[in-house]
């Protein structure tokens, strides 16, 4: 049974902010990204690690989900909507309350060396306070979060937002290995990202909406987990006490997006009547970038807060 609104205490920073994320984290680094690396060209989908026959076709794009008991956590978002540093906060944040989060190696193919490498070098990645280079774009990844003992809690995944919502051709279908994913037999549970006034104009975040109401059938009894991201930005989205203001950001959302919870409404005839949407929602922020002295661009994380509310909205979506 999902809530509407779910909020996890803790003190905020206002002045950390995600507006600015890093080159080498940054969705799927690109081309037409402002935070892509110019002296590093990238392949002409912007996706590292593509052989040439999926670079072509994304349908041709292979992927394999080894487990197919742990549940599955869905990062869905258009490009540079902040799925990577997601990632890397959730991760920063889990490693210090004692899980380990470990890449899948065999996600992808043995011949994408960029994704071994991601796999290799993710630890460093996640922990590094400097901006990564054009080389680090995280493009697929897939990790397994595991409590203290080893046991398995679930599994993050994360694959190019041009292929969840291209604002250039918002109506494409789903490249054949995300239909993969729904013939899975694990629990899933998408987390959505949305943005206060996200977007080039209404028409692109109603487009992005309709993409939400209209994903597969399969997806109908899958969990789901709205998170708005990069709340700091917004001096007007906190309540007097330093914390998000998630009733408002919430009907921000609503509005901005036409219809976008249409399909988490509540319909069950009883608990309809306490219990409007089937899903969380939940204010988030990864953290900033800053410009030191010397050029050089230094990660702030996020207050702990943030990647606590989300994990928390996590296991109840997994466990429940």
């Amino acid at each position: 049974m999902a809530t509407e609104f779910d909020m996890t205490g803790g003190q905020i920073a206002p002045e950390v902010t995600d507006n600015q994320q890093p080159t080498g984290f940054i969705g799927n680094g690109g081309s037409d990204s402002p935070f892509s690396p110019k002296p590093n060209p990238q392949p002409q989908t912007g996706i590292m690690g593509l052989s040439e026959e999926e670079e072509r076709d994304p349908n041709n794009i292979l992927v394999e989900i080894s487990d197919t008991s742990t549940p599955i956590v869905i990062l869905f978002g258009a490009k540079t909507s902040g799925k990577t540093m997601t990632l890397i906060r959730l991760t920063q944040y889990l490693q210090q309350q004692g899980y380990q989060v470990t890449p899948d190696p065999i996600f992808r193919p043995a011949r994408d060396t960029h994704y071994k490498r991601m796999c290799r070098d993710f630890q460093k990645m996640c922990n590094n306070k400097y901006a990564a280079d054009g080389n680090d774009v995280m493009s697929f990844m897939l990790v397994k979060v595991l409590d203290g003992k080893g046991r398995p809690i679930c599994q993050l995944l994360e694959a190019p937002g041009e292929h969840y919502f291209d604002s250039d051709n918002p109506k494409q279908p789903f490249p054949t290995y995300i239909n993969q994913f729904l013939q899975l037999p694990n629990k899933r549970t998408w987390l959505i990202i949305v943005e206060k006034d996200w977007g080039d104009d209404p028409q692109t975040r109603n487009a992005y909406a309709h993409r939400i109401q209209n994903l597969p059938p399969q997806v109908r009894r899958d969990k789901a987990i709205f998170t708005c991201h990069k709340v700091d930005k917004q001096v007007e989205s906190f309540l007097p006490n330093g914390m998000p203001n998630k009733k408002a950001l919430f009907e921000n959302i609503k509005q901005q997006y036409k219809g976008i919870f249409t399909r988490y409404v509540n319909k069950n005839p009883i608990t309809r009547l306490f219990i409007k949407y089937r899903f969380q929602f939940i204010p988030f922020s990864a953290g900033s970038f800053s410009d030191t002295t010397n050029g050089v661009q230094v990660y702030v994380p996020s207050n702990d807060m943030y990647p606590r509310a989300l994990w928390k909205a996590i296991l109840k979506t997994v466990k429940g």
